[in-house]
């Protein structure tokens, strides 16, 4: 049960309290990207996961 629930909440309330606290600095970067090497802001890309599961991945 810990596997399934509480670790995904875990997780999911450890990046949300993260995001809380560095919003500010990704707001900071995205303006630096902007400016330096235009749009688009954020890069979007395919990779394979766990298993061979394909996620998409961003990054400024």
């Amino acid at each position: 049960m810990y596997r399934y629930f509480f670790k995904r909440f875990i997780d999911i309330l450890a990046s949300l309290i993260a995001f809380t606290c560095f919003w500010w600095v990704f707001l900071i970067v995205g303006c630096l990207v902007k400016t330096k090497l235009g749009s688009p802001i954020l890069f979007k890309q395919e990779r394979p996961g766990k298993n061979g599961k394909i996620f998409t991945m961003y990054k400024f």
